[in-house]
């Protein structure tokens, strides 16, 4: 795996008429952009001209490195188990890559290669079929850190896609954070989402799933069977809207009915 630190202030970056007026028109479009939808087709339209890539993911972080919120936003086929292992908020590719570029600075560019050097994310890199990685997180505002991780830019990253991410950054910060859930307790035994309302029992069963567990261990740990289990959680994916156990997870913590450290400590 190669890390590059990318330093567009030492390596001057000339933008063509064409980049400038795509980044114009990415920051005007992202403006308007308010809900999950407008967010995804902002970054399949805009965003993707001046950064062509097949997958995005947002992250908030806690000043411990623990995910607040997670979004993805792709536009090839992800399935699940492959989605999982990429956005697992606790040590999944995207949030390995987040913590990795706070420890070496903003942003960063990672590609698949021979050499030692995070072998470890190589080896993931190619199990999953990534070719690339490009990495750019905030500062510390408004209580946490934001951070873009794009996957599999066409022809490779480079320094001047670094730069256009750069100028991308604040955009897609503020992007982001509208897209924040209103706050409720995690005590609350029902939570609301729309119309429908989160159980506790399906919270007890959401927090099994942040911890790994499977249908068939949750079942012997509730005392139900697991075809009761797959009942429940297809339940909490439609009332969450989401379509994998990753991004229940996910939305969980941001909805605060999940402690986003529970499956760092499982």
């Amino acid at each position: 795996m190669n890390l590059l630190l990318a330093s567009p202030e030492k390596n001057l970056v000339m933008l063509s008429e064409r980049e400038r007026e795509y980044l114009v028109r990415a920051i005007e479009s992202g403006l308007y952009v308010r809900k999950r939808h407008q967010f995804f087709l902002w970054a399949q339209g805009q965003l993707h001209g001046i950064l062509p890539h097949e997958l995005l993911i947002c992250l908030r972080l806690d000043d411990d490195g623990h995910v607040l919120q997670m979004e993805c936003f792709n536009s090839c086929l992800l399935d699940e188990e492959r989605q999982e292992v990429i956005c697992h908020p606790a040590n999944g590719i995207a949030v390995r890559l987040a913590r990795l570029c706070g420890e070496h600075g903003s942003p960063l560019i990672l590609a698949c290669g021979d050499e030692p050097q995070h072998m470890e994310l190589g080896a993931d890199f190619r199990r999953w079929g990534l070719r690339n990685a490009m990495v750019c997180a905030s500062d510390y505002l408004f209580g946490s850190i934001c951070v873009f991780v794009l996957f599999d830019l066409k022809e490779g990253p480079t320094q001047r896609h670094a730069y256009l991410l750069e100028l991308m950054l604040p955009h897609l910060q503020i992007a982001l954070l509208r897209l924040l859930t209103p706050s409720s307790s995690v005590n609350e035994p029902r939570i609301g989402t729309g119309n429908r309302l989160i159980t506790a029992r399906e919270v007890e069963i959401l927090r099994l799933v942040q911890q790994g567990k499977s249908n068939q261990d949750i079942g012997s740990a509730l005392g139900i069977s697991p075809l009761t289990v797959k009942n429940h959680v297809q339940r909490i994916y439609r009332k969450l809207n989401v379509q994998n156990r990753a991004h229940a997870v996910s939305r969980g913590i941001s909805l605060r009915l999940l402690d986003s450290a529970a499956g760092l400590n499982a």
